[in-house]
């Protein structure tokens, strides 16, 4: 194996563990790194489709995580809608800031 392969390879690796840990800055910082070692093409047939497969992983990973975060966007649009809702039936503005009062 060539010191190409080996350090292309070794970057996918981080990529992926970053990945695997949610630590999305650090799969773009290390995914710029693999990209900066130069064309792909003088890279050993092994080694380009471990990285397409690599790659595809990432991809669907990626994806989760995107549909994820739109369902918790989603969530928390429903929620501020129903506290628009129950504000309005207290007869509250709805976009006056919240304030609690404390009696006893």
């Amino acid at each position: 194996m060539s010191e190409g392969n080996y350090l292309v390879e070794q970057l996918t690796q981080r990529v992926l563990e970053a990945a695997r840990h949610g630590q999305w800055d650090q799969v773009i910082v290390l995914y710029g790194q693999r990209l900066s070692q130069g064309p792909q093409q003088s890279l050993s047939l092994p080694t380009i489709q471990a990285l397409m497969e690599s790659d595809q992983w990432l991809l669907a990973r990626v994806k989760e995580v995107q549909a994820a975060i739109n369902q918790q966007l989603n969530d928390i649009q429903d929620q501020r809608r129903k506290l628009g809702v129950l504000k309005r039936q207290w007869g509250e503005d709805p976009t006056s800031p919240v304030r609690h009062l404390l009696t006893i």
